[in-house]
Formats: C-alpha cells, structure tokens, sequence
C-alpha cells in the first residue's frame, strides 16, 4: 500500500491493489471529480452499481477510516487543484448572495409541503421537541431550540452526544425528535432516530442531500435538495439550506401557537427600558 498526500494520486497508485467491485468505485471516483461533494455512501454505491460496504472497504483498503475521511481528502485535494487554476478568488459579493438568494427560492419550490406543514403541527402539538446534530450543524440546532422555547414550547439539545442521547432515553409519547444532518449520515443522528423508534415516538430529519441515509430511519424528512452550489467551500456553507428550513418551521410554528403571554413578560423584563 502506497499512501501519498494527493487522494486522486493515491487511488490511481494503489488501483491495481483493489478488487474488480473496488475498482468500479475508484473509476467512477476518478470519473466524476465534479460530483464528489454532493454524494454519499449510498450515493456512490448506487451511481458505481456496487454496494455501501464495497464502498467503505475500498475506503479502507486505500488508508483511510471510511468514506467521510477519503471524501474530505478528495474535496482538500480538488480545493487544492481549483486553488492553482482559478486565475481570479471569487469577490463579487452581490453574486455571492444572489446565488444563495436563488438556492432558497429552490428550496421554497422544492420542498414538499405536506410534509412540512405536518412537521409544524407536531411540533406545535409536542409535549418536547428533542433536537439533535452534529459537527457544523450544531450552532443551527441551538438557535433552533432556543428560539422554540421563546414561543412557549419545551426542547432539549445539548453539543453532547452522550446527554442529547440520554434526553431522548427519556422521551415520551407526544415527544418528537427532529435530527439535522447536511448530509444524513451523522452516526449519532441515525442512533437516536433508532432510540426514539423503539420508544414509540415520531421523528423528523432534515437535510440536504436527497438520498440522505437518514431518511430512511425518519417517519418524516425535510430535504433542501441543495446538495452543493456555486459558492461551496467544503464544510464552511453546509448549515445554510437546512437552517433556512428551520426557521420556516419556527415562523410557521409560532403563527400556529401564539406565544404564551407569561414568556412575553418574562422576556420584556430583560430587555433595558
């Protein structure tokens, strides 16, 4: 095994290394520089006609711990590439924005509103909403939560795993768990999806990758179906499409469940006169 700093060059050295199935991974990898970013496991498996394990093996076999890690190391060394051949940095902020502009009129048009006007009701209705995320997406998350009790309704997240974890140990019938996931395969995300299933109780996710793993443990899912966009710089832009999504479910939800009277004193008081 021959491990270098470039991921391209390393797949193309180590080929001959790889299986007949691991090789039509690596192709396709090879193959499709552009889309890199916008795939998962279950994407790449799907488009390279093999299988998620063959993907991680492949994975593996080539130095890293899994996929996320080469796929980090793909995007570094395509950001890397990019960087030499872009003959000016993109400065022109009015474009900048009107691209992101753009991307939420697409997730207006997109989104599937049955769906999300079903999520607002059980939130509106929950005794507790249990949010929970990971890397990127947890600033979001907070907001998220903070901005749901100051319309009156109960939440719990935390930056711990371990104790968003154990909040959804104890959730209840009427409880909700609402897990937001770029790209739907946070480990600790899909764990208390399946936690909250086995305990009875409904669970949303919200994402931005249409085949997002996460979907499938979700009884409902949100997708902004941004996938990557123009102004991309991997890891930096991930939280932007899911939390535009999240503040429509916050504006809908407090229009639907007007603020309590006692949370508008209390905040009152603590503004300065």
């Amino acid at each position: 095994m021959h491990l270098v700093d470039s991921a391209y060059e390393n797949i193309k050295l180590n080929m001959d290394s790889l299986s007949s199935t691991e090789k039509k991974v690596a192709t396709f990898l090879l193959e499709n520089v552009d889309r890199i970013q916008t795939l998962n496991v279950v994407g790449i498996a799907k488009e390279s006609c093999t299988s998620e394990a063959t993907v991680v093996r492949m994975s593996k076999k080539l130095g890293y711990k899994g996929f996320y890690q080469l796929k980090v190391m793909l995007i570094h060394s395509l950001d890397q590439e990019q960087q030499l051949s872009r003959n000016t940095p993109l400065s022109n902020l009015n474009e900048f924005f009107q691209a992101s502009a753009q991307n939420m009129l697409h997730i207006g048009n997109m989104l599937d509103q049955k769906t999300f006007w079903k999520c607002v009701d059980l939130i509106a209705s929950a005794n507790t909403v249990h949010v929970i995320a990971s890397g990127n997406t947890i600033p979001s998350i907070l907001e998220f939560s903070f901005r749901l009790g100051r319309i009156g309704i109960a939440t719990t997240t935390s930056i711990s795993d371990e104790l968003e974890l154990a909040n959804i140990n104890l959730a209840r019938y009427g409880d909700i768990v609402i897990g937001v996931s770029h790209s739907g395969g946070s480990k600790n995300v899909v764990r208390a999806f399946e936690l909250a299933r086995k305990k009875g109780v409904a669970t949303v996710a919200v994402t931005d990758i249409t085949t997002s793993p996460l979907k499938k443990h979700a009884d409902y899912a949100l997708a902004s179906t941004i996938e990557s966009s123009s102004t991309s710089v991997f890891g930096a832009e991930s939280h932007i499409y899911t939390s535009i999504i999240l503040d429509a479910l916050v504006f809908f939800t407090a229009n639907k469940k007007r603020t309590p009277q006692g949370v508008k004193m209390f905040l009152a008081e603590t503004q300065i006169p």
